[in-house]
């Protein structure tokens, strides 16, 4: 397949996802293009981003986040799912104030690692634990993570899931570059001696607060300090702040509305320069790097 000139680029676009504004998402993606794959770094959403909302559509059954994913091991008593479906109604209600959803949210991941520590989890039983429960991974994530591995650009995954399980679930996909890829995620802690987790890394991370957490402090942050553009992926619009502190020139955002989107396109359309729905592919980023690659081998 030929890769489109710049002019054909946000057309592509617009015919596989929606533009909110064509102008400044145009004046984005033309400087990403023109300053190319080393001044370029990625930021990613795990749960719903890069992997897919729903396992069958059809039968709107979803797809595990990080902590389900563990808490669906057959050694343990699942009621993570009780959680999600108390509280993920309360994150996505547009008619609540950020400020009001907070103190939800934090209860939420309280009540999530407090259930994981009371399940006595042992270190050397984790990565079988994981491997348990089958995670589908959005189309075309597998061609963005080689393109970043193959070209060197920091892939970082901001996530307020579990990093552990994030990394493993990577490493049984064959996903997972220590090279060029960083988590940032809330991570069990496993008790030395006894092997058990019994704590989880403070600050908590949750969906609101992804701008509180320091990247900048960070050794990933010396991979990224000279690059000035970044492609933001998630699929809420908490995702939005996973740039916040990290110094750039243009930051484009790329929401991915998974369901309701005759309710939450306004407010999707409102906050990312590109909304794809329905649970869509990977697409839009693919292309954009396809472009500057392409671009950048004919110099």
């Amino acid at each position: 397949m030929l890769a489109p000139s710049e002019t054909q680029l946000l057309d592509i676009i617009q015919k596989i996802a929606i533009v909110s504004n064509v102008e400044v998402t145009a004046k984005k993606i033309d400087k990403i293009l023109l300053d190319g794959l080393n001044n370029l770094h990625i930021i990613c959403d795990f749960d719903a981003t890069m992997t897919r909302y729903y396992k069958n559509k059809d039968r709107k059954e979803r797809n595990p986040g990080s902590h389900l994913i563990l808490s669906s091991s057959s050694r343990l008593t699942d009621e993570t799912k009780l959680l999600l479906e108390k509280y993920y109604p309360i994150e996505i209600n547009p008619k609540l104030t950020k400020e009001q959803k907070i103190p939800y949210m934090v209860e939420w991941w309280n009540k999530a690692h407090e259930l994981l520590i009371k399940q006595q989890i042992n270190k050397d039983d984790f990565a079988t634990m994981v491997d348990e429960t089958p995670v589908e991974m959005r189309s075309g994530l597998k061609e963005l993570i080689d393109k970043c591995k193959e070209k060197k650009v920091p892939f970082l995954i901001f996530s307020a899931g579990i990093g552990n399980v994030i990394e493993q679930v990577l490493i049984r996909k064959n996903l997972y570059h220590q090279e060029n890829m960083h988590i940032v995620s809330n991570q069990m802690k496993f008790n030395l001696e006894t092997g058990i987790c019994d704590d989880f890394t403070e600050p908590t991370i949750h969906i609101f607060n992804k701008s509180e957490i320091a990247v900048k402090h960070s050794p990933y942050h010396t991979t990224i300090e000279n690059r000035r553009n970044v492609i933001l992926l998630g699929d809420s619009i908490g995702d939005l702040h996973m740039a916040d502190g990290i110094e750039h020139d243009v930051c484009l955002t790329i929401g991915f509305l998974n369901h309701d989107v005759d309710n939450l396109l306004k407010s999707y359309l409102e906050n990312f320069d590109v909304v794809v729905i329905d649970d869509g592919p990977m697409d839009v980023v693919n292309i954009i790097l396809q472009e500057i690659d392409i671009s950048e081998k004919k110099i």
